[in-house]
């Protein structure tokens, strides 16, 4: 849950991509949710950066739908910062879907 003064302000849920066949699975942001009233103010990029940061030794995956535009611009500009641009982006244009990346472990922020 993403709280803040106590107000649940929306969610992330992280899954673990092939845990039981990988010890270093990919961490994959599944889903991510800020509630209306808490958008345009910060409160998104500060949850994102704590989510990567309770696994920084961990290589990270997120997806995103062709038509979610704010959804890709927000992502582009958080991994940009996060990453210092060092991450990548695929296109997968039979799933409609961008697909980034990027690698922590062995790297410090």
């Amino acid at each position: 849950m993403i709280e803040l003064s106590g107000n649940v302000a929306g969610f992330v849920v992280v899954l673990f991509e092939n845990l039981d066949t990988d010890p270093d699975p990919n961490h994959v942001v599944y889903d991510f949710m800020i509630l209306q009233k808490y958008k345009r103010n910060g409160i998104g990029t500060a949850a994102a950066t704590k989510t990567f940061d309770l696994f920084k030794e961990a290589k990270w995956k997120l997806a995103k739908m062709e038509n979610n535009k704010p959804a890709i611009v927000f992502w582009r500009k958080v991994l940009k910062d996060y990453t210092k641009d060092n991450y990548t982006e695929r296109y997968l244009s039979d799933l409609q879907k961008y697909i980034q990346a990027f690698d922590r472990r062995g790297r410090t922020k």
